[in-house]
């Protein structure tokens, strides 16, 4: 694998992936994109073990890394009358993986505020620096986000996420219901991922 540099964005090379060449699979994609679903099955079994096996060195959880191959290529079948138009599927493909782990992460961040992307696999040296400080400047949005609640969502964000209280503490030691607690919560969240939204968004490009 190769690391290539273009317009300032990072793509990733595979001329060879564990054996598949394009040979491989280039005599699929004409069928899938007549909506051949044999074909279609085919092509997801030549590289979904190839990608879970990456997807999995990244989030550690199988049942995630199967989620986020299913995605892929959820989102492949829905554009498959463009496939042909991609030079290489395998770097697509990886490239695609890549977004879509990012975005598992981001989603897990929202939900976790404090959890600092940094301890995961991306404080990985080998990644590229840009997208080691895009999250560390996301993580300051968000944290700037927290700081711009309404003062007592705020307050009850912060006693579950930073002292870790459960919702019945913080009701006691605010003296309100639970379900205020739990209603504050739920509006910090949203909030916090409308203002991260469109840091996060990701498509498949064709």
């Amino acid at each position: 694998m190769k690391v290539e540099t273009l317009n300032n964005c990072y793509f990733y090379t595979f001329e060879k992936m564990e054996g598949i060449t394009k040979s491989d699979y280039y005599h699929l994609l004409a069928d899938i994109a007549e909506d051949n679903q044999k074909s279609f099955s085919m092509l997801y079994d030549l590289f979904c073990p190839s990608l879970i096996r990456h997807v999995l060195s990244k989030v550690s959880e199988i049942s995630v890394a199967e989620d986020i191959v299913h995605d892929l290529f959820l989102s492949l079948w829905k554009n498959r009358k463009n496939l042909l138009a991609i030079e290489s599927l395998p770097a697509y493909l990886f490239s695609s993986c890549r977004y879509l782990i990012l975005a598992y992460y981001r989603k897990r961040a929202v939900q976790e505020q404090y959890v600092d992307l940094l301890d995961y696999e991306f404080a990985d040296s080998s990644l590229p620096l840009e997208d080691r400080l895009y999250y560390r400047y996301i993580l300051d949005i968000v944290e700037n986000g927290i700081e711009n609640l309404p003062e007592k969502c705020k307050e009850i964000f912060k006693l579950s996420r930073n002292s870790f209280l459960t919702n019945r503490q913080i009701a006691e030691k605010l003296a309100i219901s639970e379900s205020t607690v739990e209603n504050q919560i739920n509006k910090a969240i949203k909030r916090l991922r409308v203002i991260t939204k469109k840091y996060f968004s990701f498509f498949l490009l064709f």
